[in-house]
């Protein structure tokens, strides 16, 4: 890993007006440095530090007006940020991928990058060359900022809605004059910028977009071109004014009795709504019911896509209180190559310059569904709701969706997820998990004769994915060889 630099804090502080003052970013501190690597011949450097703001009375924040306030009538707020970008001196990128945190941490960057980055960013550790380097390969900055209460030091348990106005912000920030900072501290002059988050992250990338934080309070136009919700599902975030409506407590994370917003609820505001890019995996219909956001017309400006692969893939594991302890295979089935694949042709839909060259979002492509299990430990029904599961064909593969080559040439079969499946608290995490059966020997060298014989039937499967746009033909080598390692190690 390359040494951090932590110098003598920098601070940068935005003029504005006392009276009346509107939410903003006022002040920017750099608490340290790292050098990232070299892409593309352009240096990189991950700059972290916390940044500063208010929230003017006005916003639209459950539990605001009860915050103490400054002499503007605005609430102060701080929490730390970290952006990796071209050192100064170096080319610019046009193109910003903003990640919503999940916990605390950074988690979509482990899929496009494999560089797993765990805590605030003052306590992160990334390796040198951030793992595969491909956001950066693509010219694509990449930032994050604290939004969850109890994690940004600015965000209040009874008022959560700060941390959209945060994002909101920041987001606003890094698109450069007149609300980045033309000279001195400068974190970027981003002209596309898209959010993204995964699980947790993603349903508070929901209720950021449905609850109108999008809109650009000085303009009314999008904060983030774009937006990838990765498990998103219309499920939303129970900290602000959706939560209050439905008369739930505050708190970060989906509440067991909300119903997932569908499409015409979530999409609402032509002139801010981003570009929005919905994903669910295949235990989100078991768990957070993924079908019922796909009962209705998607806009123009949306695609769905369900991905055969579990929520949180993994291969065998122990989980004391998910599963008596016992140790069983789960489904090992990542989805990594198709986000990088999303992501890239998300940019180029909303006009990113760094791809340019990359293929066309596919259209909307869904599971064939079918009637749920009568079976309250491994299905989280809904009152009132007829939520469903993907159907399955003869190998026990979902039908339709985006057939995965893992389902083209399948090494095993997805089972049922781990209970418990609910909500119950930001832990009741057993559900993302699917139980796995891996074929054995045996029956993989009755299909396919041999690992030679599996990776042609692996590979026309990938070609087909790249051709229809789910894929990107720079990572089969790769796949191929992760498939080798499969067939040759089903079970783990």
């Amino acid at each position: 890993m390359r040494a951090f630099t932590v110098a003598a804090v920098t601070a940068i502080a935005f003029a504005s007006s006392a009276a009346a003052a509107p939410s903003a970013i006022t002040s920017i501190e750099v608490k340290g440095t790292q050098a990232a690597g070299i892409f593309g011949g352009v240096a990189y450097v991950r700059t972290f530090g916390v940044v500063h703001g208010r929230v003017a009375a006005d916003e639209k924040v459950a539990g605001l007006a009860a915050l103490p306030k400054d002499a503007s009538g605005g609430y102060a707020w701080s929490a730390e940020f970290e952006t990796i970008a071209p050192a100064a001196g170096q080319p610019a990128n046009s193109s910003v991928f903003v990640e919503a945190e999940n916990r605390g941490s950074p988690l979509i960057i482990d899929q496009l990058n494999r560089v797993a980055a765990r805590g605030a960013p003052s306590k992160a550790v990334y390796p040198e060359g951030m793992g595969n380097g491909w956001l950066f390969d693509h010219k694509i900055s990449y930032a994050r900022v604290q939004w969850q209460t109890a994690i940004a030091a600015g965000v209040p348990d009874q008022a959560q809605g700060v941390g959209e106005v945060i994002t909101r912000d920041f987001g606003r920030l890094l698109a450069g004059p007149p609300n980045g900072r033309a000279g001195g501290l400068d974190l970027g002059a981003y002209k596309t910028r898209v959010l993204g988050g995964v699980s947790q992250s993603a349903w508070f990338v929901n209720s950021f977009i449905a609850e109108g934080f999008n809109a650009d309070p000085a303009t009314g136009k999008a904060v983030f071109e774009g937006a990838l919700a990765i498990d998103g599902t219309g499920n939303w975030m129970a900290i602000n004014r959706l939560a209050a409506a439905h008369g739930y407590k505050q708190y970060p994370y989906l509440n067991e009795a909300g119903a997932p917003l569908l499409p015409a609820r979530l999409l609402t505001r032509p002139k801010s709504d981003p570009f929005y890019v919905d994903v669910a995996n295949y235990n989100d219909f078991y768990r957070v019911r993924a079908s019922l956001s796909a009962a209705g017309a998607f806009p123009a400006r949306m695609r769905r896509y369900d991905w055969p692969s579990p929520h949180a893939p993994g291969s065998k594991a122990a989980f004391a209180s998910c599963n008596g302890g016992a140790v069983i295979p789960v489904d090992p089935i990542g989805y990594a190559p198709y986000a990088r694949a999303a992501l890239l042709e998300l940019m180029k839909a909303v006009g990113s310059p760094a791809a340019k060259d990359a293929p066309a979002l596919p259209p909307n492509t869904l599971f064939a569904l079918a009637a749920p299990p009568d079976d309250p430990v491994h299905f989280n029904a809904l009152p009132g709701a007829s939520a469903k599961v993907p159907a399955l064909d003869a190998n026990g593969q979902p039908v339709g969706g985006v057939r995965f080559a893992e389902v083209e040439a399948p090494f095993g079969r997805p089972l049922l997820p781990l209970p418990h499946v609910g909500l119950d608290s930001i832990g009741d995490t057993c559900g993302n998990t699917l139980a796995w059966a891996p074929f054995t020997p045996a029956e993989l060298t009755q299909r396919y004769g041999s690992v030679d014989g599996y990776l042609v039937r692996y590979g026309a499967a990938l070609d087909r994915l790249i051709a229809a746009g789910y894929l990107l033909a720079a990572d089969r080598p790769e796949m191929l060889k992760t498939a080798a390692a499969f067939y040759a190690s089903p079970a783990n």
